[in-house]
């Protein structure tokens, strides 16, 4: 049975796909330009924290649709299939904190200062509509994934173990892109010292940690909590 979610579900994962195709072989820098030698060089696109979180949205949307018609959606933990339980590991601890910290930092530093995060200049070449595909369209799908489909929290810190993973390696990546590259791969860290980058760096991962709560916060504000969750299933037996 095709439901909402699954709607929703097939056509994010295709925007997301389309998205990764239209930029990987038509969204083309002007030739010889210092954008186009910036792109290519140490690390090519893998170096963009959007360019990585697009890969994830798209991961996770397409298992969504895996599980829709060969998984289960299922609101009793013990009846889950392998196919729900990744997608509900994926979802609370890594794709709703990241989509929404991608979306919410890129638009704060935009409206901040656009030089520091996508200059001006890639307005002739860098189609908006992919923009806010790469910007804006993760936390759309995240939030409305909230809304239409339930899903399993882990509880206590294991909950915010794979955010912090993912962000200590490409923490890592980065600075070693720096150090064997020779680039910072946002402007914004070349107009910070050594002392600003590092409370820059250090400050990002509170908003990391955040949205893994706030995400789990508001599951439990539009699902009920565990225990409300546990009553109605009692009622209904």
């Amino acid at each position: 049975m095709i439901t909402c979610a699954t709607l929703s579900h097939a056509v994010l994962f295709i925007f997301f796909l389309y998205g990764l195709y239209y930029d990987e072989y038509h969204n083309i820098p002007p030739a010889g330009s210092k954008t186009e030698q910036f792109r290519n060089n140490f690390g090519g696109r893998f170096k963009y924290l959007t360019h990585l979180d697009m890969l994830l949205q798209c991961g996770f949307f397409g298992l969504c649709v895996l599980n829709d018609f060969f998984g289960s959606n299922t609101m009793t933990l013990s009846r889950q299939s392998s196919l729900q339980k990744l997608r509900d590991w994926l979802f609370t601890s890594l794709v709703f904190p990241m989509g929404v910290f991608v979306s919410f930092i890129f638009w704060a530093l935009y409206a901040f200062d656009r030089e520091l995060i996508f200059p001006a200049s890639l307005d002739e070449w860098f189609p908006s509509w992919l923009n806010h595909i790469m910007h804006t369209l993760p936390v759309i799908g995240t939030i409305l994934e909230m809304y239409m489909v339930y899903h399993f929290y882990l509880k206590g810190w294991k909950l915010y173990v794979p955010i912090l993973v993912a962000y200590f390696l490409y923490l890592s990546w980065i600075c070693y892109i720096a150090y064997a590259g020779g680039i910072w791969v946002y402007p914004v860290f070349e107009v910070l010292d050594f002392t600003g980058r590092t409370l820059f760096l250090a400050a990002l991962l509170l908003p990391n940690l955040l949205f893994v709560f706030l995400g789990q916060k508001l599951h439990h504000r539009v699902w009920g909590s565990p225990k409300e969750q546990t009553k109605r299933k009692g009622k209904k037996e």
